[in-house]
């Protein structure tokens, strides 16, 4: 297995995998133009692309991890925000989910990052345990209304007058 930063000619794999990322975090409302990723991809790796780290397999893209650092605005803490993992479905299983992972929290150590954070959608169960393994904690939960469901008064225990 060979990681290593994004290159141009990564573009359109890599676009394919954000589309599914978005899928699989946003449902309904996920980016689906390829074109919009790419292009979202071809602009961040001149800053970016020592955090934009390809993983090969058998010669094939299998995974995908984009970080990116941060500073906390108050305290000036440096972190490291996971704002992709991806791994391609024959390779999901395999060792390259953990050497992608591994490689890129060598990567933030070496950038002297306090901290990682990573979002994962609730549903993503995979990517929870993988974090959960590495000793990733969970910190926040985002609660969500849809307004197109109207309140039950017989559901919410009697809260309604």
């Amino acid at each position: 297995m060979k990681i290593r930063t994004i290159q141009e000619s990564d573009l359109e794999i890599i676009a394919e995998y954000e589309k599914e990322i978005s899928v699989i975090s946003f449902g309904s409302e996920a980016v689906t133009d390829l074109e919009f990723h790419r292009r979202k991809l071809a602009k961040a790796i001149p800053q970016e692309q020592q955090g934009m780290l390809v993983a090969e397999m058998e010669g094939q893209s299998a995974g995908w991890l984009w970080m990116t650092p941060k500073v906390n605005f108050v305290t000036k803490e440096k972190y490291i925000m996971f704002k992709s993992f991806y791994i391609a479905e024959p390779y999901r299983g395999s060792a390259c989910a953990e050497a992608l992972l591994d490689a890129g929290m060598r990567l933030c150590r070496e950038q002297g990052a306090k901290r990682i954070v990573g979002h994962v959608h609730v549903s993503n169960l995979p990517m929870r345990v993988l974090y959960k393994n590495y000793g990733f904690e969970p910190t926040h939960l985002t609660m969500e209304y849809v307004m197109d469901n109207p309140p039950n008064p017989a559901e919410d225990g009697g809260m309604s007058e």
